[in-house]
């Protein structure tokens, strides 16, 4: 009898349960499983409330820029996404330090890995929306546009979520991909008598890359721009376009410019929505101007890197012509017919008066000939005085694009390299190009690209 009382004596917590396991939707439910389970999730809040010091309470944090905004974002670490630790999202804080010694082309993701954040400044702290109960997002407008930042997201307490390292590029000298459509459909619709545009592929990423062409003649020079997303492109060869087409619809009737303005957008807008370090190869990692199949199972060697080596900035890819934005390349140059190609790189939306063509060609006479009676109008027109700087140097390797060009064409192909002026080299090698570098090299292309067509022409 004692006994049978034990087993039906039972706490207020279960009556409670008990009189309300309908209502909970616990019907098929055991008092004891019930209570087992409230045992459970208190042990599990007791652990993970013991961890929270130990472990971070966000993950996957993002930052970028836009529109000389920073945007930070994070999600609650799944070990703390239930319920029972809301209470430690209830206030934010976001922390962020401005890194005035980064240099571009030096440091890397490396620089970031070394900053603390109880260095840095606590730039807020209070409640913030979630989005889904899941997604915590911050807008800093407080930024200086050149500036490069690192952020950190954390909870009210525990560590915080990061580096999270951006710089707030202008959006003026970094063009991103949907910048630089409007600019070619603006083209297209301001002069449909003289554009052509095509879609001639895709990258790595899915984007469209999209071909120009300003003319109504079938003798046509090429430019091709963010082969390598951290050097030059969109930004020079769309202005070279409308130049030409307010001022020289005489000179589009007898040589046209077939354009690809950035044959490199997915990792071209990584750099334009922040990222503050030098990206040299596409989404997959491998170096379009070592892909292109010419010479392509020749190892090269260069800044430290090996062709052949998957970590290198050079990766030449797993086999010839294996990134869809060479093939797009190669398709489109086949098609066009060229009289000669130029391939706009250095860094930082800036590309001067140094041309390279492919070192195998550096013997051909005849080739060589053929490369200088493109350079010197070029030259001439860039109208930079410095006669011994107006040198072509035969330096691109094997699986480059001007190595293609001369090989597998037979067309004058140019690597467009270093600004003459040494200041002007310093400023763009730095990542510090402004508007009036950029508008300065904008024009000079034109001039240079004029006086080609106008060579060519006649």
């Amino acid at each position: 009898m004692l006994l049978m009382k034990k087993e039906v004596s039972i706490t207020n917590l279960s009556k409670r349960i008990l009189n309300r396991r309908k209502f909970l939707g616990l019907a098929s439910f055991t008092v004891s499983e019930i209570l087992s389970s409230l045992d459970k999730n208190k042990l599990y809040a007791k652990k993970t409330n013991n961890l929270i010091e130990e472990y971070r309470t966000f993950r996957d944090g993002h930052v970028f820029c836009k529109n000389n905004q920073v945007f930070v974002s994070a999600f609650k670490a799944m070990r703390f996404s239930k319920p029972v630790h809301n209470d430690l999202y209830k206030e934010i804080r976001i922390f962020h330090t401005e890194c005035p010694d980064f240099t571009f082309g030096t440091d890397y993701e490396e620089y970031f890995r070394a900053l603390d954040y109880k260095k840095a400044d606590l730039v807020f702290q209070g409640p913030v929306e979630p989005a889904l109960q899941s997604k915590f997002s911050f807008t800093d407008e407080n930024v200086k546009t050149g500036a490069v930042y690192c952020y950190w997201i954390a909870s009210s307490t525990g560590e915080p979520e990061g580096p999270l390292p951006v710089k707030v590029r202008d959006p003026d000298v970094w063009w991103t991909f949907e910048k630089v459509k409007a600019k070619i459909d603006f083209l297209k619709n301001a002069y449909p008598d003289y554009i052509q545009v095509q879609q001639i592929g895709f990258t790595a990423n899915r984007r469209s890359i999209t071909a120009i062409k300003a003319g109504q003649a079938e003798k046509c020079i090429a430019l091709i721009g963010a082969v390598h997303a951290g050097e030059a492109g969109p930004e020079l060869i769309m202005y070279v376009l409308k130049k030409l087409l307010e001022k020289h619809k005489d000179l589009l009737k007898k040589v046209s410019v077939i354009a690809i303005p950035s044959a490199n957008p997915d990792m071209r807008d990584k750099l334009a929505f922040g990222n503050p370090w030098y990206i040299r190869r596409n989404a997959n990692l491998v170096d379009i101007n070592r892909n292109f199949p010419t010479d392509w199972e020749k190892t090269e060697q260069n800044y430290g890197y090996s062709t052949d080596d998957p970590q290198g900035y050079t990766y030449r890819g797993q086999y010839p012509a294996s990134e869809s934005e060479t093939t797009a390349i190669m398709n489109y140059i086949k098609q066009t017919k060229p009289a000669a190609l130029f391939s706009f790189h250095f860094l930082a939306s800036i590309a001067g008066g140094t041309l390279l063509g492919s070192k195998d060609a550096v013997n051909d006479k005849g080739y060589v000939n053929l490369c200088y009676k493109i350079a010197r109008p070029y030259w001439k027109g860039m109208n930079l005085n410095e006669p011994k700087k107006e040198e072509i140097v035969f330096y691109c390797t094997a699986g480059s694009l001007p190595t293609w060009g001369y090989k597998s064409l037979g067309i004058p192909a140019f690597d467009v390299e270093d600004p003459f002026d040494p200041a002007d080299w310093a400023q763009c090698a730095k990542d510090h190009t402004d508007t009036s570098l950029l508008q300065k090299y904008q024009q000079l292309q034109f001039q240079g690209f004029t006086s080609l067509l106008t060579s060519i022409g006649s």
